[in-house]
C-alpha cells in the first residue's frame, strides 16, 4: 500500500466507518469529540503503515485468533518508540487505546489484553512538587490522626492577584470542581435571584458532554461572584453571560478594530464572553506575580518553568475540589454530580433537592474548601454605611468615566477643526 493510499483512502473503509459510528453511538451527545477525532486521524495511518495493509484487511487478519491482537498492539507500540522516536506514554496511549478502539468496534474481542503501565507524567510530578494540602497529625498514641488542610494563606495570596472577575472565576473552579469551559458559559439567570440563600446552587445539563451537574458555591464565593455581578454585570440580560471582557479590555479591542476610540452613546458596548485561554493567560500573569512576591518575602520558589503545564493552572483547582470529596468522605456517586460526571450509577441522586445535597457540601465541603478566615461581625448599621460608601465611589467612577469621554470628545473635535483648516488653507494638499 502506498503512503498517498494510505493518507487519502484509509477513511472510506467499512471497518473504519464501523469504528467512528460505534464511538458516535457510545457518546452521550451523539457525535465524535473533536479530541477523538484527531487522535484516529493522527494514529490510524501510523497503523497502516505499520501493518502495510488497509483497515479491511488488519480486520480480516484479527479474526485468526486474539494473540495477532496482541501481537500487532506491542509491535505497533515498539515501532513508535524505534522508528517514530514517540514517548512510552505516547505509544502505550496510541496502541493500546485509540487502536485497540479500532478493533473492538469491529467486534474483535479484545478482552485480557493486558495494558502496560505508564510513567508517571511530567504534569503529575510537576503538581507533586507543589502540594496545596498540608498533611498533619493531631492528637497523641493510638488517638493520634492525620489531617489535611488547604493551604490556604498561599491560595489566598495567590487568588489576590487577580482581578475580581477572574478571582471569580478560580474561586468557582476550587468550590465546584467543574470544567472551566462550562463555568465561562454560565449565565446570569443561574446566579441571580437566590439572593435568599447564602449559597448560589447551579443545576445544569453540561452541553460539552450532556451529563448533569449539580453545584454549589461557597458563602466566600458567593460574596465574590455577586459583588462583581453587582459592580459589572447589573445591567445586562438574564440570558447574557455571567464572565465577560472588561470594559478596557473592550475599548482597546475597539479601537484596534476601528481605528479610533470608543465613544460612550454613540458606540454600542457588546461585552465579548471570556475564554479558556484569557483564563489561562490571565493564571499564568498571577502565578508570575506570586514568583515576585514570593522572593520579595524571603522565601523564593520555582512555579512555571519552560515547556512544562503550571502547577497553578486552573485545570489544577478542580483536583483541589476532588481530594477534598476523598478526604471529606463524600460518596462517590454525589462527587461525580457534583463534578459534573454523573452516570447511571448516580441518577438517583439527579433528582435530590437542593437540600439534600447541600447538607453534603456545607458540612463537610465548605470547612475544608473556605480560604479567607472569617470576617469579624459587624453590624447591619456598618453594613449600610458601606454599602453608601461603595455606591458613591460607584457614582464618582462613572462620572469619571463621562468626564473622560468629554474629554476625549473635545480633543477629537479639536484635531478634526485643525485638519478642517489646514484642507482650507492647502485644498490642493
Amino acid at each position: 500500500m502506498s503512503k498517498v493510499q494510505i493518507t487519502t483512502a484509509w477513511q472510506d473503509y467499512a471497518s473504519v466507518k464501523n469504528w467512528k459510528r460505534g464511538l458516535k453511538t457510545k457518546s452521550k451527545v451523539n457525535k465524535l469529540s473533536e479530541k477523538t477525532d484527531e487522535a484516529i486521524r493522527n494514529y490510524m495511518p501510523l497503523f497502516l503503515e505499520f501493518k502495510q495493509k488497509n483497515p479491511d484487511e488488519i480486520i480480516e487478519e484479527a479474526l485468526s485468533g486474539k494473540y495477532v491482537v496482541r501481537e500487532s498492539l506491542s509491535d505497533f507500540a515498539t515501532w513508535l518508540q524505534d522508528i517514530k522516536n514517540k514517548s512510552f506514554n505516547q505509544s502505550v496511549h496510541a496502541s493500546y487505546h485509540i487502536i485497540r478502539g479500532f478493533y473492538s468496534h469491529n467486534d474483535i474481542n479484545t478482552q485480557k489484553i493486558s495494558t502496560p503501565v505508564i510513567d508517571p507524567s511530567k504534569v503529575q510530578t510537576t503538581d507533586d512538587n507543589l502540594p496545596l494540602f498540608d498533611y498533619k497529625e493531631v492528637g497523641n498514641g493510638d488517638e493520634k490522626q492525620v489531617t489535611m488542610e488547604l493551604k490556604r494563606e498561599f491560595i489566598g495570596k495567590f487568588f489576590d492577584l487577580f482581578d475580581l472577575r477572574y478571582k471569580a472565576i478560580m474561586m468557582c473552579i476550587k468550590d465546584t470542581g467543574a470544567d472551566s469551559g462550562d463555568i465561562l458559559s454560565w449565565t446570569l439567570d443561574m446566579v441571580r435571584n437566590q439572593e435568599q440563600h447564602e449559597r448560589i446552587f447551579i443545576r445544569i445539563l453540561r452541553k460539552k458532554t450532556r451529563q448533569y451537574a449539580c453545584h454549589f458555591l461557597s458563602k466566600e464565593t458567593t460574596k465574590i461572584v455577586r459583588r462583581y455581578e453587582r459592580m459589572h454585570r447589573s445591567e445586562a440580560d438574564d440570558s447574557d453571560f455571567l464572565f465577560v471582557q472588561s470594559m478596557t479590555d473592550f475599548r482597546a479591542e475597539f479601537t484596534t478594530k476601528y481605528g479610533r476610540q470608543f465613544v460612550n452613546g454613540t458606540d454600542k458596548i457588546e461585552l465579548a464572553p471570556l475564554t479558556t485561554h484569557n483564563l489561562s493567560d490571565a493564571a499564568r500573569t498571577a502565578t508570575r506575580k506570586m514568583e515576585k512576591i514570593l522572593v520579595d518575602e524571603g522565601t523564593p520558589m520555582k512555579i512555571l518553568r519552560k515547556n512544562q503545564q503550571s502547577p497553578l493552572r486552573p485545570k489544577r483547582f478542580r483536583k483541589v475540589f476532588s481530594d477534598a470529596c476523598d478526604y471529606a468522605g463524600i460518596p462517590v456517586d454525589i462527587k461525580r454530580l457534583f463534578m459534573g460526571k454523573s452516570n447511571k450509577a448516580n441518577e438517583e441522586y439527579e433528582g435530590k433537592s437542593r437540600q439534600n445535597l447541600e447538607m453534603y457540601y456545607a458540612n463537610k465541603l465548605e470547612p475544608i474548601l473556605t480560604i479567607y478566615s472569617k470576617p469579624k461581625e459587624i453590624s447591619t448599621e456598618e453594613i449600610k454605611k458601606l454599602e453608601d460608601k461603595l455606591d458613591q465611589k460607584d457614582v464618582q467612577y462613572q462620572e469619571t468615566l463621562q468626564r473622560m469621554d468629554r474629554m476625549e470628545l473635545q480633543f477629537q473635535q479639536k484635531i478634526d477643526s485643525i485638519l478642517i483648516g489646514l484642507h482650507k488653507e492647502n485644498p490642493d494638499r
